[in-house]
């Protein structure tokens, strides 16, 4: 727990260390979401608001 809290406090004065890692689903949802706001398909207002 010690180690834990040691890399967040890293992370929060700025290491470069990264405190969390992305599961492999989760990189691939974030390369398909980064690919998204590349073509520029953004969530309406509307869509923002029924979330």
């Amino acid at each position: 727990m010690q180690d834990e809290v040691a890399r967040m406090v890293l992370a929060f004065v700025g290491d470069e260390a990264s405190v969390y890692r992305f599961t492999p689903e989760e990189e691939a949802e974030l390369d398909e979401s980064e690919a998204a706001a590349a073509r520029g398909e953004f969530a309406t207002d509307d869509e923002v608001r029924a979330i």
